[in-house]
């Protein structure tokens, strides 16, 4: 017997979305979340966009929890400097592609190096403002999102795992959004690897359609 269950998808509303995926995290003992870090960043006249499950939670319309923030930021030694003074329990490790500031052994906060990617320089200029609780926060446009989280579900250097969760959020994001510009979907493909277009294309169809995603 095929067990059928209801469909859970509704329209997506950014804010309200991102807000939930805070208090899922609280729920899950993490307390250091997107609204009071871009809070921080704002003051500091410091541009960043908020990338990561939260920022799939905007998009997704099916908020789900995580453990840190991901940022991605144009100067991210800077960010790293006030972040790591607004939160003083934090530690910072550097590494390639982030800087790290941890609590204790979880990570709390990954900003993201731009240079370590010519995606992530792309991204910087595809995204788009929310206004969350009086505070301005930039996320990627779904184009970008969905680019960033194909990327990371077929590297083959990703755990497993990882790569199915960022699997399943790049399905919720293709089905949640109505319109995607499919030449920048395109031109992004084509940063990821060359010949990259044509499976970000058909991936994005086949989550459309309830397919399998074959990575």
């Amino acid at each position: 017997m095929t067990l059928t269950f209801p469909d859970s998808r509704r329209a997506s509303s950014p804010a309200a979305d991102l807000l939930i995926g805070e208090r899922l995290a609280v729920m899950h003992g993490r307390n250091i979340l997107p609204v009071e870090i871009f809070r921080i960043l704002n003051a500091a006249k410091l541009k960043a966009v908020l990338v990561g499950a939260h920022a799939v939670n905007a998009h997704s319309g099916d908020p789900r929890t995580t453990v840190d923030v991901d940022i991605l930021g144009d100067k991210p030694k800077r960010l790293a400097a006030v972040l790591s003074a607004a939160y003083p329990m934090l530690t910072v490790e550097e590494h390639p592609v982030v800087i790290r500031l941890k609590d204790a052994e979880h990570e709390a906060i990954d900003i993201i190096r731009p240079e370590s990617s010519k995606l992530f320089k792309r991204v910087l200029k595809l995204s788009q403002v929310l206004l969350v609780e009086g505070v301005e926060i930039a996320i990627p446009k779904a184009e970008a999102l969905l680019a960033m989280k194909f990327s990371s579900m077929i590297s083959v250097g990703r755990q497993l795992r990882d790569r199915y969760v960022d699997a399943g959020d790049f399905v919720a994001v293709a089905q949640q959004t109505k319109r995607l510009d499919q030449s920048l979907l395109a031109e992004l493909g084509e940063i990821v690897y060359v010949g990259g277009s044509k499976e970000l294309l058909q991936h994005i169809a086949n989550a459309k359609d309830g397919k399998r995603l074959d990575i």
